[in-house]
């Protein structure tokens, strides 16, 4: 069975099809921290540069730059120091 639409109505279908697939992009980028450029934690800087605890340990040694909060034991890497830091070396 085929359905043929007017012109107008395939265009505002396609619009609105366009819009949800957009919007289910955004929300999954925003829910795995795509967007923002720091990472909580060194199982996530991990995970974002595919290198295990212990390469991430001796990346740190030489000087990756990393921000600690001391009080609360938690560090945070930001992704453009990081990135910046790897392309020097």
């Amino acid at each position: 069975m085929e359905v043929q639409l007017p012109k107008e109505q395939e265009q505002a279908l396609y619009k609105h099809v366009s819009d949800v697939l957009n919007k289910a992009v955004d929300n999954v980028e925003n829910k795995a921290n795509l967007n923002s450029v720091w990472m909580k934690g060194k199982k996530q800087a991990c995970k974002w540069l595919n290198i295990s605890p212990q390469t991430l340990n001796k990346l740190m040694n030489r000087g990756l730059p990393v921000h600690y909060l001391d009080d609360m034991g938690i560090c945070f890497f930001n992704k453009h120091e990081v990135t910046k830091y790897l392309l020097e070396q």
